[in-house]
């Protein structure tokens, strides 16, 4: 397998045929010359993945035990090419599944990951295959089409962006909505700044195209609960921070808000609080 995956057939290094100097005059051949000399690129190692998917794709609805059982009696770890077919094997296959809610959901650990999602919303990864968690057979992840993808995205813009008029747009950033405001910037010469609606320092082609004109967004606010109510949105349900009173750490924790003539607290322990009022000096 790892032949057909990995090798590929000699090039052609040039003026030969099949590889060979065979259209050349005797005159002009070397009188002692190497085997392999002659072939400058020799076998190239580029991954063909397509026979391993199609092997994939035969095996689902058989356990997942007896499927790697079997590809390892073939891909021995004696070489690093076979264990290189190891490590795209072991890509496709989403192995750390659980279910949640009814639903067969991994774990999102990417880049500004969504946390528990189904395995069937991973937008990337090499993921065609994942194990269920119950029966331990490999099922295969239902691809979605270009078109569906596309719909999809567009529903998704027209549900978190909304335009108030030229210049002001409201946006959904991590599940909180906030007011942005938009510049028009200009075609010619070069261009990099701070995006606030992105949140990173961007280019031109990074940037929010409307009507043929690039919008750079220079600042933006968090929409208020009156604000939110008039435009009738909500925001996403966050993780709410830790409150201190419940942490058993031993740590202290010190935090003091004064106010002349009026009560304070002197908060000295995580586990307790005090209450004082200052007295009153002639």
């Amino acid at each position: 397998m790892h032949k057909v995956v990995i090798e590929r057939p000699r090039w052609n290094p040039g003026p030969g045929k099949n590889g060979r100097r065979a259209n050349l005059s005797d005159e002009l051949l070397p009188k002692f010359e190497g085997i392999r000399r002659p072939h400058l690129q020799r076998k190239g190692l580029t991954d063909l993945l397509g026979p391993l998917k199609r092997w994939l794709q035969s095996q689902v609805g058989r356990p997942w035990n007896d499927v790697y059982s079997e590809a390892c009696a073939v891909i021995k770890p004696d070489s690093i090419i076979r264990a290189h077919i190891k490590t795209h094997l072991l890509q496709f296959v989403e192995r750390n599944t659980f279910m949640h809610h009814g639903k067969v959901c991994v774990l999102d650990s990417a880049y500004r990951g969504m946390g528990i999602i189904p395995v069937t919303d991973q937008r990337y990864g090499w993921n065609l295959f994942y194990v269920h968690p119950e029966s331990g057979l490999l099922c295969a992840t239902p691809q979605k089409s270009r078109k569906a993808l596309r719909a999809e995205r567009r529903t998704a813009r027209a549900n978190n962006f909304r335009w108030l008029d030229g210049h002001f747009a409201l946006k959904q950033i991590d599940g909180i909505w906030f007011a942005c405001q938009f510049r028009i910037v200009s075609l010619e010469g070069p261009f990099k700044a701070y995006d606030h609606a992105i949140g990173q320092h961007v280019g031109r082609g990074g940037l929010l195209r409307r009507e043929g004109q690039y919008l750079h967004c220079i600042s933006k606010r968090q929409l208020s609960r009156r604000e939110l109510r008039r435009y009738e949105l909500r925001n996403a349900p966050t993780l709410k921070a830790q409150s201190s009173i419940g942490c058993t750490c031993s740590r202290l924790k010190t935090a003091l808000r004064l106010s002349a003539g009026r009560r304070f607290w002197v908060i000295g322990h995580c586990r307790l609080a005090v209450r004082v009022r200052p007295r009153a000096t002639a």
